[in-house]
């Protein structure tokens, strides 16, 4: 996925000195960071609510009870906060560093050009999704109590790891087609509409689409399955599954950005 070897003490450097100039940059506009969280825990509660009237008139949802859709809702809001705090939002801004000719600075860097477009700043503001997530999963339990093992947590951590992996993977083969397209404005669009099922429980979908989004677009990869390991729903093989999808999708993310780099001309020159 980033051409780590011998140079990942120096890349683990490079993005904590990253993640405390991004802390100092929030810090400056308190504010702004404040009135940020409390809308994103306002979208959140409106979420819950809409939950909430939606089962005062079912017992599920595609046989998912009330405490297994708060707990999938919870899991999104904490692996997609993750991916915005760490890449999603750096790797939106790629499309117009490439028109403008600031890709150039990206490239002159003494860091692979793929890490320094994913991971050159840290969004703090974005870690308010991961704690609103936290708080969500609680009061899943408290709404649904259940126990899990030792072995439970692991297998959904692990899942939770490749899932952002993917997404990562994912973002990496969209963005890159930038480079052959003389603009790709439509990037972000896509990217949120790629975003939107991460919410749902995907055995609401069709067989067909079902299929789809798992293994030709694998986002069920991404939050809907790490949530089964949560909500005893998991199968066995989807462990190696996930893993297997995500060793091909990091080969064929790094070829599509070579590749991409390739044709790059500064806009520039």
């Amino acid at each position: 996925m980033l051409y780590l070897g011998n140079n990942a003490k120096h890349l683990l450097r490079v993005w904590f000195a990253n993640v405390r100039t991004g802390l100092v940059r929030e810090m400056e506009f308190r504010l702004n960071f404040f009135s940020g969280v409390i809308r994103q825990l306002v979208w959140l509660a409106s979420f819950v609510l809409l939950i909430h009237v939606i089962y005062l008139n079912t017992n599920s949802l595609a046989g998912w009870t009330q405490g297994q859709m708060l707990t999938l809702l919870a899991l999104s809001r904490i692996i997609e906060g993750i991916s915005d705090a760490l890449f999603n939002r750096n790797i939106g801004n790629l499309p117009e560093a490439v028109n403008s000719g600031k890709f150039d600075y990206y490239l002159t860097k003494p860091l692979p050009a793929q890490f320094h477009t994913a991971f050159h700043r840290f969004k703090l503001l974005d870690v308010g999704n991961v704690l609103n997530g936290l708080a969500l999963l609680i009061y899943a339990f408290i709404v649904e109590p259940s126990t899990h093992s030792l072995v439970s947590w692991l297998i959904f951590i692990v899942m939770a790891l490749l899932g952002i992996t993917i997404y990562y993977c994912l973002q990496i083969i969209l963005v890159s087609m930038t480079f052959f397209l003389e603009r790709f404005d439509a990037f972000i669009a896509i990217s949120q509409l790629l975003s939107e099922p991460l919410t749902v429980p995907f055995d609401i979908f069709p067989p067909g689409a079902k299929t789809v989004l798992t293994y030709i677009l694998p986002l069920a990869f991404i939050v809907f399955i790490p949530a089964q390991a949560l909500t005893d729903r998991l199968h066995l093989w989807q462990l190696p599954a996930a893993i297997i999808i995500t060793v091909v999708l990091i080969q064929i993310a790094n070829i599509t950005w070579r590749a991409g780099l390739r044709r790059y001309s500064s806009a520039s020159s």
